[in-house]
């Protein structure tokens, strides 16, 4: 196999714009976006919109108007039991390469909140057994470019699932940003244990 760079556009690093390096959901893109908006960038391999898109430009594929495009995470899948071919037709040396181009029309797409996507996709029951675990529901209100994804998800998202602070001393429980607070609370003595019985260990 054979990798090149992009030659239309500079060299640069290509960062995460997703918690998982999974391609996005077209549903989700679709919430914000229209479908022309993005249909150059399907993943040949799992028909959803590309992350960390990368171009086959294998000359056999030379007459195709535009280049393939994959994801990488779903390229790296492919390559693991189709050593050294090429996912859009059989032969040998595929060559690709990261397009930084692509990368950043996908980055400037606007969309809302994905863990607010999977709320709001929720079956009936779902939200039957969620509603009997909480008394209210909790709206990120998140709505913003790809490329400020990550961001948002480790800063402001009160949908964002967290572990207790007192996790390395022994304490399982995880919940959302919102509800930490009122865990740490409530748990003082449960965590004070905790602490002593690890102080104890040291010892």
């Amino acid at each position: 196999m054979n990798i090149v760079e992009d030659e239309k556009a500079p060299k640069e690093t290509i960062t995460s714009v997703s918690v998982e390096p999974f391609c996005f959901d077209k549903n989700w893109i679709l919430q914000l976006n229209q479908p022309e908006q993005f249909e150059n960038f399907i993943c040949l391999i799992c028909k959803q919109v590309a992350n960390y898109p990368i171009e086959i430009c294998c000359p056999q594929h030379k007459d195709i108007d535009e280049s393939p495009v994959v994801g990488e995470n779903c390229l790296k899948e492919f390559l693991k039991t189709n050593k050294n071919s090429c996912p859009v037709e059989p032969h040998e040396n595929c060559i690709y390469s990261r397009s930084g181009v692509i990368q950043r029309h996908i980055g400037a797409l606007k969309v809302i909140c994905p863990l607010q996507f999977q709320q709001d996709s929720q079956t009936p029951s779902q939200e039957k057994q969620q509603e009997g675990e909480e008394n209210e529901k909790i709206i990120c209100h998140f709505k913003g470019k790809i490329k400020d994804l990550n961001d948002h998800l480790n800063s402001t998202c009160p949908l964002k699932m967290l572990d207790c602070w007192y996790k390395p001393f022994g304490c399982e429980y995880s919940c959302q940003k919102y509800k930490l607070n009122d865990h740490l609370c409530s748990e003082v003595k449960v965590h004070f244990e905790l602490v002593q019985k690890f102080i104890q260990t040291l010892q």
